[in-house]
């Protein structure tokens, strides 16, 4: 009894002793650098979302917000980086919204973005446009879904890639209408649009800051907007909703992860640190001027909204028998 009644005792001394140094932890946090894993190339919207935010977190916490570029495997290797880091708060994930669609189409992941990740913030989204070429016959998404049945394997769309959050979205307009059509991937966003622009292909859904500029020059046009309200930029342009598409929202997002086992005061100050720099007016002008709105929700909403993006585009893949190796 007194041996047990000492190791008791000392199992007891060893959480205590962990507790505290998590507790002290939390009140020094931070105390150096934290880098942010971004798993896509440096220029691009969701580069430059994840430099913006970052530089006026670093300016709220008193520490540099470093950017950290990783590449490869359609953005799994800089996921997987931060999966497998200290869970101390000093290494962060800010990702778009294919973390969501990679679980969806690939057959096999390094990672469980559910168990080895939690959020910190789901900080922005986009809008994304369906868009057409001048060519196709149609000047409204009700007549272009008649095209994609009455003209059944004749379409082409293109997106940045198989397994792409634009070939996704492409899929569930096509599960959605009940009409069919070609995939056509590309190596990114722009070499799609290119051959959009040059009738190549006959339609994509695209993200709207990169359709903007060719819609105003007459050279694409927009169908739909897949928002829950119309663009301030194309005001004329009607949702998928009010297209016949009832609740149908598509939007590109991003967000912020931690590893799943950081502990709950230093999520607290990271999740307060965000929240407080997407309160700031002249973040908000900024980030809109960009073509990016921010988002707030609660930590129960965030983890909500994750599982409801996981089984939808889950079903959409398995629908267009979509898989990546």
């Amino acid at each position: 009894m007194k041996v047990c009644k000492k190791i008791w005792v000392g199992l007891t001394g060893v959480s205590m002793g962990l507790l505290f140094a998590t507790h002290l932890q939390a009140q020094t946090f931070p105390a150096h650098a934290i880098q942010m894993v971004v798993p896509v190339a440096a220029g691009g919207g969701t580069d430059v979302l994840a430099r913006t935010l970052g530089a006026k977190v670093s300016e709220l916490i008193g520490q540099p917000v470093v950017i950290d570029n990783k590449l490869g495997a359609g953005g799994n290797i800089g996921v997987e980086l931060v999966a497998r880091a200290k869970p101390d708060g000093y290494s962060l994930l800010f990702t778009p919204n294919t973390i969501a669609t990679n679980v969806a189409v690939y057959r096999k992941l390094p990672y469980d973005l559910i168990k080895d990740f939690q959020i910190v913030s789901l900080v922005a989204q986009t809008d994304v446009v369906m868009v057409v070429h001048p060519s196709v016959k149609a000047n409204n998404l009700r007549e272009f879904a008649e095209l994609t049945k009455t003209k059944s394997g004749e379409l082409n769309f293109g997106s940045a890639g198989l397994g792409s959050s634009q070939h996704l979205a492409a899929e569930y307009f096509n599960q959605l209408s009940g009409g069919r059509s070609n995939h056509i991937p590309y190596k990114g966003q722009s070499q799609a649009m290119n051959d959009l622009i040059g009738g190549q292909i006959q339609y994509m859904f695209s993200p709207l800051q990169n359709a903007l500029p060719h819609i105003q020059a007459g050279r694409i046009k927009a169908l739909a907007i897949a928002a829950k309200q119309r663009s301030r930029a194309l005001p004329d342009v009607p949702t998928l909703s009010e297209s016949g598409y009832k609740g149908v929202e598509i939007a590109n997002w991003f967000a912020v992860y931690a590893p799943a086992a950081t502990p709950p005061a230093v999520m607290k100050k990271l999740q307060t640190a965000f929240i407080k720099v997407k309160s700031q007016p002249e973040m908000k002008t900024k980030l809109e001027g960009m073509g990016f709105d921010l988002i707030f929700s609660t930590s129960e909403q965030e983890t909500d909204f994750m599982r409801a993006e996981l089984v939808r585009w889950a079903r959409v893949a398995a629908y267009a028998g979509i898989k990546a190796e």
